[in-house]
């Protein structure tokens, strides 16, 4: 009997949040198969635990204000002593922490790295690493290569596919979507429309996410001009949809690990143009699939962009392309796949 307690401690509903969402059926049918259960556990009061109030079988939910206060410790104590778990698996460094010091001595703990910030346990803990380059960073800092696993993240067919440049009577629309955070990027974007707009490109843009950046980016859009042409549309609840509604992707994050808008991005069909950071560059091939460019650099951002623009039948083959590899590779059956590997491979089994 395998019996699998599987955290998730994050107040909102981003990329981490879905993978969550992603794991917690495979890990149901995994434990099911093996003669137990896989408790899903996530924050009280947080995003997830609100939109999935009506999930069968419910998710546990637990108070996450720091992994050491006694109400927090308390109600992690209870849940383990409930689930009884042969593996704590854990997204995110407060749940395997907090976690790690109240689980017995023979449950296996794993955590899923989704970003380069995580801490290394060199004798317990396994890596669930959604990105190559993550997995190469745990075994760097001292993880033994046996307890290092790739999992990329997996995207599903969307209901809605781009049409990329098939609307001519508005002017081509260049979408981004993220966490308005310093690391995404955004602000050179803006620069790069800018200089778009000063080269007489005709284009509209729209930036959906939310965050502490916000007010600098309405700043420089103001100031570089811009007010009319782009805009800041807050949190969408349909990303796929959304991005569905582009005919290209900008991509001019800073830092990633696997990141879910990219591959939302590729099942639709859209273009893509990405800095060529770790994470992305695992995922598409230069003038293949997508294009690359330094990160931090408006200027290239802004020529590969009026690349495609200025070669729509080019895109458009870019976005087919990226399509077939994202639902080849990266679909929800291959996810179950990897995982199922992996968890024997934690348990024993492999």
């Amino acid at each position: 009997m395998t019996a699998i307690l599987h955290a998730m401690l994050g107040k909102g509903l981003g990329g981490l949040e879905q993978v969550f969402l992603d794991y917690q059926p495979i890990l149901e049918a995994y434990a099911r198969a093996h003669g137990g259960v896989a408790t899903g556990l996530v924050r009280a009061g947080g995003a997830v635990a609100r939109r999935e109030r009506d999930r069968v079988p419910p998710l546990a939910t637990m108070p996450a204000h720091t992994d050491w206060d006694p109400l927090t410790l308390g109600a992690a104590r209870r849940l383990v002593r409930a689930a009884k778990p042969d593996l704590i698996l854990s997204h995110g460094q407060r749940p395997a922490r907090l976690l790690a010091k109240v689980a017995p001595p023979g449950t296996v703990l794993a955590v899923c790295v989704h970003k380069p910030a995580f801490d290394i346990d060199p004798v317990r803990t396994h890596y669930i690493c959604v990105g190559r380059h993550l997995a190469d960073l745990a075994i760097e800092r001292g993880a033994p290569a046996g307890h290092v696993h790739f999992v990329p993240n997996a995207v599903r067919p969307p209901s809605v596919l781009a049409a990329p440049f098939a609307d001519p009577d508005r002017p081509p629309r260049i979408v981004a979507a993220g966490r308005l955070h310093p690391k995404k990027g955004f602000d050179v974007l803006v620069a790069a429309l800018a200089l778009l707009r000063d080269q007489g490109l005709a284009f509209e843009a729209q930036i959906a996410g939310e965050g502490d950046e916000r007010g600098r980016l309405e700043g420089l859009i103001a100031q570089h001009g811009l007010e009319g042409r782009v805009r800041l549309v807050g949190w969408v609840g349909d990303v796929p949809g959304f991005l569905a509604t582009g005919d290209v992707l900008a991509f001019p994050s800073f830092q990633e690990g696997f990141p879910l808008v990219l591959l939302e991005a590729m099942a639709a069909g859209l273009p893509v143009v990405s800095s060529a950071i770790a994470g992305p560059v695992e995922m598409l091939a230069d003038g293949v699939d997508g294009r690359l460019v330094p990160p931090g650099d408006p200027a290239a951002l802004a020529q590969a962009l009026a690349g495609l623009i200025a070669a729509p039948q080019t895109a458009v083959a870019l976005g087919l392309a990226a399509r077939a590899k994202a639902l080849a590779d990266y679909g929800p059956e291959s996810l179950a796949r990897r995982l199922d590997a992996v968890l024997d491979r934690m348990l024993g089994r492999g």
